[in-house]
């Protein structure tokens, strides 16, 4: 009836063969990824403790 899709498979990047511009742009993305997910996670544990200090019990 409905196929499903099957997960597209990713190929694994032979670093190896990464020119020198190429591997300063992976590290440039990587470190801007990092950058982002560091802001998130703040954001959470912000969340999270004014969740807690909102519910705590005195």
């Amino acid at each position: 009836m409905f196929d499903e899709e099957e997960p597209k498979k990713i190929k694994p990047i032979d670093l190896d063969d990464l020119s020198v511009e190429e591997i300063e742009e992976m590290i440039g993305n990587h470190k801007l990824e990092i950058e982002n997910l560091e802001i998130l996670l703040k954001k959470k544990k912000d969340k999270l403790k004014l969740a807690d200090q909102f519910f705590k019990k005195n």
